[in-house]
C-alpha cells in the first residue's frame, strides 16, 4: 500500500490529520508527530509573528 502522503509503497500507520483519516509511512508519521508536539525548549520570542 502506498502513502498517502509521499507515495512510497511502505507499511502504514493510521493517523488523524486535522480530522481527516490517512494512512502514512514511519517517516510521515514521524514527521508529523515533530509537527504536532509542543517542544518543552521554544518560547514564545521563538515563535513565528504569523500566529
Amino acid at each position: 500500500m502506498n502513502c498517502e502522503r509521499c507515495g512510497i509503497d511502505a507499511s502504514l500507520t493510521h493517523r488523524d490529520v486535522d480530522g481527516f483519516a490517512y494512512y502514512l509511512c514511519g517517516a510521515c508519521v514521524r514527521g508529523w508527530d515533530a509537527v504536532r508536539s509542543v517542544s518543552t525548549d521554544s518560547t514564545d520570542d521563538a515563535r513565528s509573528p504569523a500566529r
